[in-house]
């Protein structure tokens, strides 16, 4: 077990970095933690980075606080005072080295033991959290940043952790762990920090996560009653079919089935089109596992700019187009509805910052426009709805930054002319400042026509740390409705090892996003651990395994929200099903069993079915 090498404080400002900056390496937390007085058993294949108490010499003061020592039993404790935010990046701060390489992806868990003593003069409820920034980087290349996490410190002693995969890489004898204290004017008393490093391969399931828990988990939460009402007002209607014989003439009292196949809903996930290529045991059970629970199919990756069949030639580019078509014609057989994913990333990419750099900026529109020209005629008319732009809102640069303000409107524009599809601009709302910012930038883009969007697509990227509580959704869900006509939530899923905590939040935001009228989409991004970005929040895991959270999306998404009914015509041939659910029904009539393929949507008129 190696111990740290050095202890150091941070002489400089980050001149150039404001928490936003680091957005995409790390999660953020809104709620007070249930902190653990022990630190939870840890397997012992870790590696303890560091797991000495604090430093003896203590920071010089900054113009945002200080810290003190407090004496503590036979040793001492820090506590830092912060006085003042800064406007910009964060001052009052101590350091931890350590020489210990991390490969990109790589497991690992960070650990603090503190209290807050003083929370900011904002906050009134003197239970809320204070606020510790973590930041894990190379110490001379801090934009190569492998954590950068926002933890929220209770008001009793107690372990706050944190399991992780690296964003980064961090080369030997390089790495730095940098802790401040004045994202808000509060006091922190902290006793002790630990870092360890899992060795490669391992399993971060294995790692215990904090439970934390949302507003309105409790199963008789008010909230529930309405969702159920706005469900059924919203996703059901009566389902009318004529049965009439070849001559016209109604068939009374002859026996029908209405069986459900889909949703008109997009209950959907991501589909890896490989797995229609190959035909291996796990490709069979992929394939399968995604017929019986999704009704919607977002192909990737060969959607998404840069990993078009056409920008790669060879084996890769022809295997993205064949895996393409297999997809497109795998889902419409199965009478799925499918999403496109990407036209246009407005955050740039390395791609795009290559050109950038290169005063080729130009370029960059140029290939938009063949990736979105190559794209369109291949899906007109079966991938009737995109992700037009995704994450237009800045992390470090986005095309604003080259184009100017309107770029976004014109792109648009250029998309409503060259295809007939459903235009979404797809966005994260972590938090409040980014949420504030999407929508400024929301309601001046629809003052543009034709280069406005047509739906508002809320990617929904979750850790236990970030859960947004019932109410707090639904204020989105309604703060962004009255901008455009649909909204859908386009990337889902929770990295979380409680796996209670995993299937009830599934059930729950299910249930109320499914029960706002302008919403047309739940869309998992990915479904299996063994092909998952993040693994940890996958429904089912690398053996198969089925996680508790797919029952829940089986008993609402195939049960409870399903329609299957057998009834006997009247005397005019008519059968009326109440309350049906919007979708695709296998319609069987008769002693023969005729059957017929239908569509059951708002405001449809009556089917009328000849039996031969």
């Amino acid at each position: 077990m190696k111990k740290i090498k050095n202890l150091s404080v941070f002489s400089f400002l980050f001149r150039y970095t404001h928490w936003k900056t680091f957005f995409l390496a790390g999660f953020f937390l809104i709620s007070a933690p249930a902190f653990s007085q022990n630190l939870p058993y840890l397997p012992p294949e870790l590696n303890s980075v560091f797991s000495s108490g604090m430093p003896d010499s203590l920071p010089k003061p900054v113009s945002t606080g200080q810290f003190r020592k407090l004496p503590a039993g036979s040793g001492f404790v820090w506590i830092a005072e912060a006085g003042k935010v800064p406007e910009k990046g964060n001052h009052l701060a101590f350091t931890m080295n350590f020489d210990e390489s991390i490969d990109e992806d790589e497991v690992a868990f960070l650990a603090i033991r503190a209290r807050t003593v003083r929370p900011a003069k904002k906050q009134i409820d003197q239970d809320r959290p204070g606020q510790i920034r973590v930041h894990l980087a190379e110490r001379n290349n801090l934009w190569k940043t492998a954590l950068y996490h926002l933890a929220s410190i209770g008001k009793n002693w107690g372990w706050y952790y944190h399991p992780f995969r690296a964003a980064k890489s961090i080369d030997p004898d390089a790495g730095i762990v940098r802790f401040s204290f004045d994202s808000l004017n509060q006091a922190i008393e902290i006793e002790e920090v630990r870092l360890y490093l899992a060795p490669k391969g391992f399993d971060m399931a294995r790692l215990p996560m904090m439970s934390l828990g949302y507003q309105g988990r409790e199963l008789n939460a008010s909230w529930r009653k309405a969702a159920d009402e706005r469900i059924r007002k919203h996703r059901t209607g009566k389902l009318e079919i004529q049965i009439v014989d070849q001559a016209g003439l109604p068939l009374k009292e002859t026996e029908l089935s209405a069986k459900m196949l889909r949703h008109s809903f997009g209950f959907g996930s991501t589909f890896k089109s490989k797995y229609l290529i190959e035909d291996t045991k796990d490709a069979r059970l992929y394939r399968n596992v995604f017929d019986e629970l999704f009704s919607c199919v977002v192909p990737v990756p060969m959607l998404i700019p840069r990993h078009t069949p056409r920008m790669h030639p060879g084996n890769y580019g022809n295997r993205q187009l064949l895996g393409l078509g297999k997809v497109l014609q795998w889902a419409e057989d199965r009478h799925m509805t499918l999403r496109g994913h990407t036209l246009v990333w407005g955050n740039l990419q390395p791609w795009s910052i290559e050109l950038a750099d290169a005063k080729k900026k130009d370029d960059i529109l140029a290939y938009l426009r063949e990736h979105r020209n190559y794209l369109v005629p291949l899906t007109r008319g079966v991938i009737k709805e995109w992700d037009a732009i995704n994450h237009p809102i800045r992390f470090q640069k986005d095309l604003r930054d080259l184009f100017g303000e309107n770029i976004y409107r014109d792109i648009l524009a250029e998309q409503r002319k060259a295809m007939d599809a459903t235009l979404v601009v797809n966005e994260a709302l972590f938090d409040n400042s980014r949420e504030d910012a999407f929508y400024e930038f929301m309601v001046k883009l629809q003052k543009n026509k034709p280069g406005k969007a047509d739906g508002i697509g809320l990617q929904s990227h979750f850790t236990v740390h970030n859960l947004r509580g019932m109410e707090d959704l639904w204020r989105r869900y309604q703060r962004f409705a009255p901008l455009v006509e649909r909204l859908v939530v386009t990337e889902y899923d929770l990295i979380c090892n409680d796996d209670q905590l995993h299937a009830d939040y599934m059930r729950d935001i299910l249930t109320l996003t499914f029960s706002h009228p302008k919403m047309t989409g739940f869309i998992n991004w990915g479904f299996w651990a063994g092909d998952h970005w993040k693994p940890e929040g996958a429904l089912i895991r690398k053996d198969w395994k089925e996680r508790p959270a797919v029952e829940a999306w089986r008993e609402l998404v195939k049960k409870k929200w399903w329609t299957e009914s057998s009834k006997t015509s009247d005397r005019d041939g008519k059968v009326r099903i109440n309350n049906a659910f919007y979708g695709i029904y296998e319609i069987t009539v008769g002693e023969n069993q005729t059957s017929q393929v239908i569509k059951h949507l708002p405001g449809k008129k009556p089917t009328r079915l000849v039996v031969r």
